[in-house]
């Protein structure tokens, strides 16, 4: 009797907590650079230049994330979502010959480029994504990822730092998939696809298959 007093009584206080994020979330919409009215994020989740945070249609991101975008924007593009933990950052510190690291203010030596995550791409958890970097349409970013270069379109990324182990689709699937989603002018060029496929894919399928150990 006294468990299921006590498991109630945390459910309730969990309940309570989960109720006052949302409600202070709700409250801090309208400070994001654009939310859609359908774009999900779950607390707890720290944003550090919410007003720099863009989230488009049908986005998702879990909770115990962080960004860090106090001096150039994170856009997260229709229908793509990241699981807890990720982590972006637009942000870079490049040491000054003469100075100390912290002999200025941390934002005065910032330097910051944004980060985008193209349509439809799953971040796995605890990812995370380094300044100035584009994530492609329809990439997969494995667990752990650290993304300190830009991704091309659905390709499948693991490690640290994170390498092309394959791509979603073949250049000829994607096509059959896009014909489907978008519009003929949003669809990407199968001259670009097939050049990714090659580059990244088949021409290093050695190294690939050493990084996994197949």
């Amino acid at each position: 009797m006294i468990r299921i007093r006590k498991k109630i009584s945390l459910n309730l206080f969990l309940s309570a907590i989960n109720g006052f994020y949302r409600n202070y979330f709700q409250t801090k919409r309208k400070n994001f650079g654009y939310i859609d009215y359908t774009a999900r994020v779950r607390f707890p989740i720290l944003i550090k230049g919410i007003e720099n945070v863009f989230l488009y249609e049908n986005t998702h991101i879990l909770g115990h994330s962080v960004l860090i975008t106090t001096k150039a924007k994170f856009i997260m593009k229709k229908n793509s979502a990241a699981a807890e933990g990720l982590t972006v950052v637009t942000g870079s510190h490049n040491p000054v010959i003469g100075e100390f690291f912290l002999q200025k203010a941390a934002e005065d030596i910032q330097e910051a480029k944004d980060v985008i995550v193209e349509e439809d791409v799953w971040i796995a958890a605890n990812v995370t994504l380094l300044s100035g970097i584009t994530v492609g349409r329809g990439a997969i970013l494995g667990s752990g990822s650290i993304c300190r270069n830009s991704i091309p379109p659905y390709a499948i990324v693991i490690g640290n730092p994170a390498k092309i182990i394959g791509f979603k689709f073949t250049p000829e699937e994607v096509i059959t998939h896009e014909k489907k989603l978008y519009s003929e002018i949003e669809r990407i060029n199968i001259d670009l696809l097939i050049n990714n496929y090659n580059k990244y894919f088949i021409n290093k399928i050695n190294e690939i298959k050493s990084f996994v150990k197949l």
